[in-house]
């Protein structure tokens, strides 16, 4: 109270863009704190009490064992994941390159297990000379005649037979001449690595 006068609120704004701060009475009655509140108690007179002491358990029948179901086999996946396409692909890019003489065949040792490591250089050094010869023969003495083009793919199928190993089968043309291309490859220390290549 200033002169009689009961203040209600007091404002003080400074010089400046700063709002004036005001300050408010408290209100007559608060809400009641939680700890404030009497219990509420729901119990009439006419409630039973609960019984909570320890009762004997019934002993249960020891439970039937299942019958003897065999896990189904997982069947070969048609297709493949995408990393297992993209390794296939990597992989036969490289034997084409092999095979056209582009990439000597030892390149593909580094794709490949070390334990079938020299089979697959081996069957890249026989495919490079088989289509060395068929061009050694169809390039009679006359220069002008047509040279058969480079080896090319021109179709592959997948499957995953398990996970972690794919397998291709893989077409390839050069001139007048088909031929098929088989390859395995696994994963071998998170790297796909080839374990078969065939060309028939």
């Amino acid at each position: 109270m200033i002169d009689g006068v009961r203040m209600r609120s007091v404002e003080v704004a400074r010089r400046g863009p700063r709002p004036p701060i005001r300050i408010r009475p408290v209100p007559r009655c608060d809400p009641p704190f939680d700890d404030e509140l009497e219990p509420q108690v729901w119990a009439t007179a006419q409630q039973l009490a609960l019984d909570f002491s320890p009762q004997p358990r019934r002993a249960l029948p020891a439970p039937a064992p299942p019958p003897a179901v065999e896990a189904p086999r997982a069947s070969p996946v048609a297709g493949a994941s995408g990393d297992a396409r993209l390794a296939v692909r990597r992989f036969v890019r490289m034997c084409v390159e092999v095979l056209n003489g582009y990439r000597p065949a030892a390149h593909l040792r580094r794709f490949s297990v070390p334990a079938e490591a020299a089979a697959v250089v081996a069957q890249g050094v026989a495919g490079a000379r088989r289509v060395a010869e068929l061009r050694r023969a169809a390039h009679p003495a006359d220069r002008r005649a047509r040279r058969p083009g480079p080896v090319c793919v021109i179709g592959e199928r997948l499957c995953e037979p398990r996970s972690g190993a794919v397998e291709a089968a893989v077409l390839l043309v050069t001139g007048e001449r088909t031929w098929a291309m088989a390859v395995r490859l696994e994963l071998h220390q998170q790297t796909w690595a080839a374990t078969v290549l065939r060309l028939i």
